[in-house]
């Protein structure tokens, strides 16, 4: 009796033994391909014309590859991975844009479609187009190298591309031009101007911002602005004319040291003057110019004239040879008989400088080249005109 009970013993111990060594195991996985999406793709508020980037994961947690044919965005978001495969215990990223093109709150569901045996296949996207935050693009358009301080007045500037696209303005006098209401971004600005080559300038703005475009001419250059220029390589030697305003002053230079050496004929205008002509010969090295000069032309600003007004003239084809009264003049008239326009001394044949009020007398040879006058000797008029008027 005593072997049998310890035989029964030996046999229960043997039995807990056994159960007490038994190693747990961990579930297995699907046989199949199992889809799982995840990501936080709560994008919140962005602003219109902007864009804004979340990551989805596609995970395959099954034995199986995972085929993926397609990925169906809502409107307003869009993905860079629409189909592929992704191997068991392997993941996809996918980065998922919201642009929105309103002031409007957005949500879908981005579905996944694919061979997947089990598992979530969609997940929700979300986001609110708000209020785009908008710039200034403002800038002057002037004429390329080398006049770039000749500004082009009503040259049509135009965002031709992107959210700002046909937005629009108009260059004043001053050859400035303003755009309100401008989005950040990249963009492909234009300018067009009748008788100049248009320009597309790319411009990216994310703050007020200046953009100054240069056009080409399609021909020669007749006149030119303010500043300097190397006679016979930024313009050509001959005769210029312009509309000067009062405070014009203008040089023909020997050199561009700065010296006052350079300048061998310096004219300075102190009234508003009807016309003005200077010649530049080819040995000028170049010509100075200001703002109150306005525009020179390589065309006479007037016709033939039956009056001589502050300025200077073309004996000839504006005014007629012949002896002129200038009734009224004050002190501080001065005119000058002119051999040529080169503003030097040599130039002039003769002159005065009236010191004492009262009519004063002038003939102009046939053969003078020109007449100039300031405002203080007031009109000039032809002395048999004067007579048959009674004076």
């Amino acid at each position: 009796m005593r072997s049998i009970h310890f035989s029964v013993v030996i046999a229960a111990l043997a039995a807990v033994i056994a159960c007490n060594d038994k190693t747990p195991t961990s579930p297995t996985p699907a046989a199949g391909a199992v889809m799982a999406l995840s990501g936080n793709l709560a994008f919140g508020n962005v602003a219109v014309g902007s864009t804004a980037t979340a990551t989805l994961t596609i995970s395959n947690t099954g034995l199986a590859a995972l085929s993926v044919t397609s990925v169906t965005y809502p409107a307003g978001f869009t993905g860079n991975f629409t189909a592929g495969t992704i191997s068991p215990a392997a993941t996809q990223a996918v980065t998922v844009t919201f642009a929105p093109t309103a002031a409007t709150a957005l949500t879908g569901t981005i579905t996944v479609a694919g061979n997947q045996a089990s598992g979530t296949n969609t997940i929700t996207v979300s986001g609110t187009g708000t209020g785009a935050a908008t710039f200034t693009l403002s800038g002057q358009v002037t004429e390329s190298a080398p006049t770039i301080s000749t500004v082009l007045a009503g040259a049509v500037v135009t965002i031709i591309d992107g959210a700002n696209h046909g937005k629009t303005a108009t260059t004043g006098i001053d050859g400035r031009y303003q755009i309100t209401g401008v989005v950040s971004g990249g963009h492909t600005v234009s300018a067009t101007l009748a008788g100049y080559v248009s320009a597309a300038v790319p411009v990216g703005i994310d703050g007020n911002t200046t953009l100054n475009i240069r056009l080409d001419p399609t021909a020669a250059r007749t006149r030119f602005g303010p500043g300097q220029y190397r006679v016979g390589t930024d313009m050509p030697a001959g005769l210029y004319y312009s509309d000067p305003g009062h405070g014009c002053r203008f040089q023909r230079l020997s050199g561009f040291g700065g010296t006052p050496g350079d300048a061998f004929s310096t004219t300075q205008l102190n009234f508003d003057a009807g016309q003005w002509i200077v010649r530049l010969l080819a040995t000028d090295a170049g010509f100075s110019t200001d703002a109150s000069c306005g525009f020179w032309h390589t065309t006479p600003r007037r016709g033939l004239e039956s009056t001589i007004t502050a300025g200077s003239w073309l004996v000839g084809t504006q005014v007629a040879s012949g002896t002129y009264r200038a009734e009224n003049a004050a002190v501080g008239c001065e005119w000058q008989r002119l051999s040529a326009f080169t503003g030097t001394g040599d130039a002039v044949i003769a002159g005065a400088f009236v010191s004492t009020a009262g009519a004063q007398l002038v003939t102009i040879a046939s053969t003078d080249a020109g007449f100039s006058t300031s405002a203080e000797c007031g009109t000039w008029t032809r002395a048999a005109t004067a007579a048959a008027m009674g004076r």
